[in-house]
Formats: C-alpha cells, structure tokens, sequence
C-alpha cells in the first residue's frame, strides 16, 4: 500500500474516533469517553471521613412498648429490659436493649416531627437517624432512609391492634423543632418501635452496616447475660457516648476510610 493512501486512512479512522467520542460527551475528568486509558490509569474512588450531621437520636419523651404491654419514655429506658422492636419481615416483638448509644437528658438538638395518619402525635427524631419509610410499600420494612429524606405522602410502618405485623400508613405532615433531651437505645434486633412506629437504632450510615460493626458487641452482650441473666434491667445509662460507638468512630476515622466523596 503506498504511503499517502496508509496515512490517508489513518486520517479518517481518527476523524470517525473523534466523531463518535464527541456524541458520547465526556468522562467526569473532561476526556472522551473510551480514550481515557489513553491519558491516564485507573484511579480508585476517594474516601474520607465524614463527621456525623448530629446527635442520632430519639427525642427522651419518645413512647415505646415494653414486654409487659406498658409503655415508658425513652429517657426511662435501662440496658436489659425488653422493647417493641420491627424483624425484618414485618412482624413484631421484643428485644433486650443492650446498651444506650447516646444520652443527653439536658442538651437541646433538631428533631424531625413525622405526624402519620391515625396518630395524633408525631415521632420525633434527629434527622440523620433512619427511619422505616418508602414511596411504594411491598408488604415489608424494606431499608430505613435518613427522616431527613421523608416527605409527605410517603409511607412509615406502624404497630396496630391485633396485627402480628406492622401496617402501613401515610404521612401527613413533617416539620422540624429544637427541643431539650435525646436518647439513642440499642436493642439486639437493632430496630426498635418508637412512637409505635418502625425504626432502626442507627444513624449517619446504612443499616446493615452498622448492625454488622455492632456484632462483637452483641456477642459480648450474650457472654454478658449467659453469667448474669437477661430481661434484668441493669443500672440507669451514663450520660454521653456510649464507649463503643464512640471506638467506633475512632476506628472510622483512623482509616479514613467511611464513605465515598460521591456518598449522599
């Protein structure tokens, strides 16, 4: 092949490049697509540590059900007894708390008001706190969202009479108020029925993350009660973090490796 047809072709096989790149538009650093590898290597995604939004709380006069069908506030709440908590098909029963993550009976915080339909008054939580709630309910909890993320309209999960199960219902109405007291209960099921509504004991992160870093303390917690007994209520909570989250979080920051840049 002579050498002016060779370079003739070459010319046209970059134009069609370059044509086909120029529809496609470009990648996140500005090249086309399909010629990155061209300018530069892979690059892994970024991690950095993000500090917690606030306290991940419950507000302290939140309601909840205890084994024997009572109800207590949740600033009441002691590590060994027994709460209304949500298993992950829906059904409803009672778990031991294990512990309280975060106490603050006097500090003011954010609280997210949820007024859902067929209740008078609202669950109050931090809004970083996750929370059972959905655009389209499938007949199960599904995965907890920020109480930030909840709309009107949307769909939380409740405790009604005579049901093994959570229910449905919509919400009405969401606003935000600074009010005195938080308190964050840990149950060994890691949810918990607040306000006779479903939600997860954690905050910031997903779910089953967060329940996954909590198993060495669950398993400490079973040593714990195998030698002392459970369904005992222990001595009232420290005020503060608790000493486990607060490792946690050390850990989390010591790697720098918690949530990507691009995380929401």
């Amino acid at each position: 092949m002579a050498q002016g047809n060779k370079a003739h072709i070459d010319d046209v096989i970059v134009a069609i490049e370059s044509e086909e790149n120029s529809s496609l538009g470009t990648t996140a650093q500005g090249y086309p697509y399909g010629t990155q590898d061209r300018y530069t290597s892979y690059q892994p995604p970024r991690y950095h540590y993000q500090e917690p939004e606030g306290p991940p709380c419950f507000l302290g006069e939140t309601s909840v059900q205890l084994r024997d069908g009572s109800t207590r506030a949740m600033k009441d709440l002691k590590p060994g007894g027994w709460v209304q908590v949500a298993k992950p098909d829906g059904r409803i029963g009672y778990s031991p708390i294990l512990c309280m993550l975060h106490r603050e009976p006097d500090e003011k915080a954010t609280f997210r008001q949820i007024y859902v339909q067929g209740k008078k008054e609202p669950i109050s939580l931090t809004p970083n706190h996750l929370i059972y709630a959905t655009k389209n309910p499938q007949g199960s909890l599904g995965l907890p969202i920020f109480a930030k993320d909840v709309k009107e309209g949307m769909v939380v999960f409740v405790a009604a009479e005579e049901s093994e199960k959570v229910v449905p219902a919509k919400v009405r109405e969401v606003s935000e108020i600074e009010l005195c007291g938080f308190v964050a209960p840990l149950t060994q099921e890691g949810t918990i029925m607040a306000d006779g509504v479903a939600a997860s004991c954690y905050a910031d992160f997903d779910h089953e993350l967060s329940h996954k870093a909590f198993a060495p303390f669950r398993l400490l917690f079973g040593l714990k009660s195998a030698f002392l007994g459970v369904g005992k209520e222990k001595e009232e909570a420290k005020v503060g973090i608790h000493w486990y989250p607060k490792a946690l979080m050390k850990v989390n920051k010591f790697l720098f490796h918690v949530r990507p840049d691009t995380a929401i």
